[in-house]
């Protein structure tokens, strides 16, 4: 419109300048009339030509937007369409829901389906998963759920209050197939044989040899492995990883089978297996599998170290004390090298564990006395505040009879001054840097000497010199063995003799257990430089308080498991550690008890655990499980910001995982396939704790009345299904067989035929011909078509049922 009227003013405009130009005679001239007229008709039609041009971009502009327009209102059509069928028939769950109660408030229909048609409306969404309200709560915008039988990845949009689930059961049923295919590494040593075997003849040994390896190698086989043999004793074996798992669920038995075969023959030969299980090269696996073995002879051997990738490491077995080594060749060996590294330092510290026991105190006096027998200068680390009740005790004797030894005991501030490169730290009855009573000289020294009778534990460090004997009773008596072999003289006094003797008798409890004849070697050795049994007595009595604290905790004792003793202080008060162990230690003479455990608080949110056995449990595995450590007999652990409560229900559950009788049998229905145990929907009867762990791990459920009749009822409506759909095939072959398909080809002169007949043309051309659909793959041919004529063609429509039509092959 603006165009117009810019025109029309324009032309009033020329009129105007012609009119004026006639009345004041510009035009009397006839050229000049001329050329003006001529002008005026050139700009008049420049200014017509000028508008129609912007008048026809216009129009095209016009006509574009109308397209443009009549697109939109077509593809809007088109994008509700998609919408709603993306809402009503696509397989993507849609769920929304509210933000205060988290309640659906409405779903697709494809959300029914996944909750088996059940009505969701107004239901809340914890009812439909747990695991819902963590995804919309939590952080997280998505995670992997298993609903039913299938699998769906769900998406949290909390802007829009909407849950999105995707099918995705086939995509996570893949990864679980390539993950239970991916290759566990494993080293297989049998422990002790040529030294168990020595008394037998060569025809004997080779039968009994062969006993070992005919266990193993059927154990291999049962579970689809991989068995090679590097040296008589020694082998490499490789699993699947689902294989693997199947064997962690049997808790290695085949640890057992080789033990009963010991047994059998009266020897001392146990097993050691190290398997790794990682996402790695062969040959990083390879490392990983000998770091496990290693680990696995490390804590005594008769055991299994198992290194899954993202998971703690697993120990198996252990159930035995490790075999003593007969043989002191290496006690020889060990000590020259540690005299080696003695003389070849400028100066040596010895420190223990943290609330140091009479063990760790007399070792260090060991490590002392063989330094001086070098003519090495020597100091013993010991802060007031990290030694026992027993210890300090033994203090008042040493200040008397030894001064010593007595004025070489620093404290950490004095042996940080002493320290250099040049100065060996020799670290006695531990490994693990967690529990070292003072840190900040682990830190400071470079090199280290490790001497130690606890099984090797995950967290550990590195030294210059390692001697480790989990079959030992305690750290003396290596100390001791060492010094009857130590080049030089070794001389000690009698206190200190005595303090040496009473480290073994605390820690065999008098000889009760982890006693061998090179315990008694060791006491001996010390009872010839005048140790003193009554004065060691005198030093582990326990005063009228202490005596009466422990009775008033053992009142407490109970056994909720057969076998098993557990003190459970609820008072709130706080005990020191020792108490504990005291207290567990006398829940042993209970008659019937395997294994003792006192737990009670030992610091302001900390739970101290002790826990004692004689040689038919393993406390060790037990405490681990539960983050702690020790012996076979002896462990203990601390847990911070738990309840007494909360530690009791823990153990209690491990316990029943590991006790044989596992509580009241209870009946379960099986998720899926359990080897040896049977098969999914199965109902079957297991011992409580191997039911619980079946349970946990989304194995089974509980045979409740409910769930019998829901399992019965799903069977029921399976086997009505399957004979529907067998009738429908039935009827779907007759119908085939009374029908037939005709496929043209090319032929060429020399009557050859162009390319080839396959089941997927001869499958659309019966589908265009007939109107019947079926899969190409279960299309089967009795010979090859290569010419005209008739051919017959087999489908598949069920796994008993088949049809059969004929294909009629003509020239184009």
């Amino acid at each position: 419109m603006k165009r117009f009227f810019t025109l029309a003013i324009s032309l009033i405009v020329l009129v105007i300048v012609v009119i004026y130009g006639v009345i004041n005679n510009y035009f009397s001239s006839g050229a000049d009339a001329i050329y003006y007229i001529v002008l005026v008709v050139s700009g008049v039609v420049t200014v017509m030509i000028l508008f129609l041009a912007i008048n026809h971009q216009r129009a095209i502009k016009i006509k574009s937007l109308e397209n443009r327009l009549t697109a939109w209102s077509s593809l809007s059509y088109h994008v509700n369409k998609i919408g709603d069928e993306s809402f009503n028939e696509l397989p993507i769950g849609i769920i929304l829901y509210e933000s205060d109660d988290y309640t659906v408030k409405w779903h697709n229909p494809f959300s029914s389906k996944i909750f088996e048609n059940q009505k969701i409306e107004n239901k809340p969404l914890l009812e439909l998963h747990p695991n819902f309200v963590d995804l919309i709560s939590g952080n997280d915008t998505n995670m992997t759920l298993q609903i039913g039988a299938n699998k769906f990845d769900a998406i949290n949009n909390k802007q829009n209050q909407v849950l999105y689930l995707f099918d995705v059961t086939e995509r996570e049923n893949i990864k679980e197939k390539y993950i239970n295919r991916s290759t566990s590494l494993g080293l297989l040593y049998l422990d002790n044989v040529e030294e168990a075997l020595q008394s037998f003849d060569v025809y004997e040994k080779s039968n009994i040899r062969g006993e070992y390896l005919g266990l193993i190698s059927d154990w291999v086989s049962s579970h689809q492995g991989y068995l090679k043999l590097y040296t008589e004793d020694r082998m490499v074996i490789g699993f699947y990883y689902e294989e693997l798992q199947n064997i962690i669920q049997d808790k290695f038995d085949i640890l057992n089978k080789i033990r009963e075969v010991s047994d059998k023959h009266r020897i001392r030969v146990t097993a050691s297996i190290g398997i790794a299980s990682w996402e790695v090269s062969y040959e990083e696996l390879g490392i990983l599998a000998q770091n496990a073995i290693e680990l696995a002879e490390k804590r005594g051997g008769d055991q299994a170290v198992v290194n899954i990738q993202g998971e703690k490491i697993a120990y198996f077995g252990g159930k035995t004390n490790a075999s003593e080594k007969s043989s002191r060749v290496q006690v020889r060996v060990q000590t020259q090298a540690f005299k080696d590294l003695i003389e070849a330092s400028k100066n040596v510290l010895t420190i223990a564990h943290k609330q140091s026991d009479i063990d760790a105190f007399g070792a260090m006096i060991g490590v002392y006395r063989m330094a001086e027998a070098s003519k090495i200068p020597c100091k013993i680390i010991c802060d007031d505040d990290q030694i026992d009740d027993t210890v300090k005790k033994v203090y008042i004797d040493l200040k008397k009879e030894s001064k010593e030894i007595f004025k070489n005991l620093i404290d950490t501030k004095e042996a940080l001054k002493l320290i250099s490169d040049e100065t060996l730290l020799v670290v006695v009855d531990t490994q693990s840097p967690a529990i070292i009573s003072s840190p900040t000289v682990l830190e400071v020294a470079k090199k280290i000497a490790i001497i130690d009778h606890h099984r090797h534990g995950e967290t550990t460090f590195e030294g210059d010199f390692v001697y480790i004997e989990p079959y030992a009773s305690s750290s003396v008596e290596l100390i001791a063995e060492m010094m009857e072999f130590y080049p030089h003289e070794v001389e000690l006094e009698p206190i200190e003799a005595s303090i040496m003797y009473g480290g073994i008798l605390v820690d065999t409890n008098e000889f009760t257990y982890r006693t061998g004849t090179r315990t008694f070697g060791a006491a001996a050795y010390l009872k010839e430089q005048q140790a003193s049994s009554v004065k060691v007595k005198e030093w582990l009595r326990l005063d009228k308080e202490r005596t009466l604290l422990i009775n008033n905790l053992l009142n407490k004792v109970e056994s909720p498991i057969v076998g098993f003793g557990i003190v459970k202080d609820d008072s709130g008060d706080i005990h020191d550690r020792v108490l504990l162990a005291q207290v567990s230690e006398r829940i042993l003479d209970i008659d019937g008890i395997k294994a003792g455990f006192t737990m009670a608080r030992v610091a302001e949110n900390i739970i101290g655990v002790s826990a004692r056995s004689y040689d038919d449990v393993n406390v060790q595995i037990i405490m681990e499980e539960m983050n702690g450590g020790g012996h076979l007999n002896s462990a203990a652990t601390q847990l911070e910001n738990k309840t007494v409560d909360e530690v009791y229900d823990q153990l209690k559950s491990i316990l029943i995982r590991e006790s044989d009788e596992g509580g009241e049998p209870m009946k379960i229905i099986l998720l899926e396939d359990v080897k040896s145990k049977g098969n999914k929907d199965d109902i079957i009867s297991v011992p409580n704790g191997y039911g619980q762990y079946l349970l946990s791990n989304n194995k089974a459920i509980l045979a409740t009345p409910e769930a019998i009749k829901k399992l019965e009822d799903e069977k029921a409506a399976k086997i009505e299904q399957e004979k529907q759909h067998i009738q429908l095939m039935k009827k779907l072959k007759d119908e085939i067989e009374s029908k037939s398909v005709t496929i043209f080809i090319n032929i060429g002169h020399d009557g050859k035929l162009f390319g080839s007949v396959t089941t997927k043309q001869i499958a659309e051309a019966f589908a265009e011909q007939n109107g019947i659909e079926f899969d190409k793959k279960k299309v089967e041919l009795t010979s090859e078509i290569n010419s005209i004529g008739i051919y017959t063609a087999t489908v598949t429509l069920s796994k008993d049922i088949k049809a059969q039509f004929e294909i009629n092959v003509l020239e184009k």
